[in-house]
């Protein structure tokens, strides 16, 4: 995998480098750039283009503004792990660790309820940053195939980024619940094998000085 270096080609500022940082783990996975809101030198080869519409028409429906639009609203009210939190907030800690053992009586649903008692006093959020990050990386890649300016884009970043900052207070917790998010996305199997990518990524992010998560600051204002 090619590691690009933490540059800022575009002299961007330190408010557009954070909106960018919230793609992070998304990036990460597809070896993009962090620093810049598109693609650059080889990533913009015709067949990587290609690859990219490809993947925002086939697995988002995503062709334009109203298309980007819908799925961010979507993506913003998803509920998915976070409702499933919400579901047994009821129980006390007790009640949850003996619900969750009853392995036989829960099947396939017994991966979600160890995912509950694992995480609902560390992780306020849920797993919400699975879809903020989402969104993030749909907005600059709609940029880079043109569906919608760079205007648009750092618009709809700074919205989207005003919503992750009601829900997290850093770099850390907004990278644990993506990768939850991730885990809850492969519910089924819920294995550190299912899951070793998005862990390899979040290592990186944390603590690599390339990451832009090392370079730009959480409380940044927007």
């Amino acid at each position: 995998m090619n590691q690009f270096k933490y540059e800022n080609p575009d002299q961007l500022s330190q408010k557009q480098l954070w909106l960018l940082a919230t793609s992070a783990m998304l990036a990460q996975l597809n070896n993009q750039r962090h620093d810049t809101l598109m693609p650059k030198g080889d990533y913009t080869h015709p067949e990587l283009v290609e690859n990219i519409r490809h993947v925002l028409t086939r697995d988002w429906e995503i062709n334009n503004l109203a298309d980007l639009s819908d799925t961010i609203k979507t993506l913003n009210e998803k509920k998915s792990f976070t409702g499933e939190l919400n579901t047994w907030e009821v129980l006390s800690g007790e009640e949850l660790k003996i619900a969750a053992t009853k392995k036989d009586q829960l099947g396939d649903y017994s991966h979600v309820m160890d995912m509950v008692h694992n995480y609902r006093d560390s992780l306020p959020g849920g797993d919400m940053a699975w879809h903020y990050g989402r969104c993030s990386w749909l907005i600059r890649m709609s940029a880079f195939l043109k569906y919608i300016t760079e205007e648009e884009a750092w618009a709809l970043l700074e919205d989207n980024g005003r919503r992750i900052k009601t829900v997290f207070s850093s770099w850390a917790e907004f990278g644990l619940s993506y990768m939850v998010g991730a885990q809850y996305w492969r519910r089924n199997t819920y294995t550190p094998e299912a899951v070793r990518r998005y862990t390899k990524h979040f290592q990186f992010l944390i603590t690599n000085k390339e990451s832009p998560w090392t370079h730009v600051s959480w409380g940044i204002e927007l």
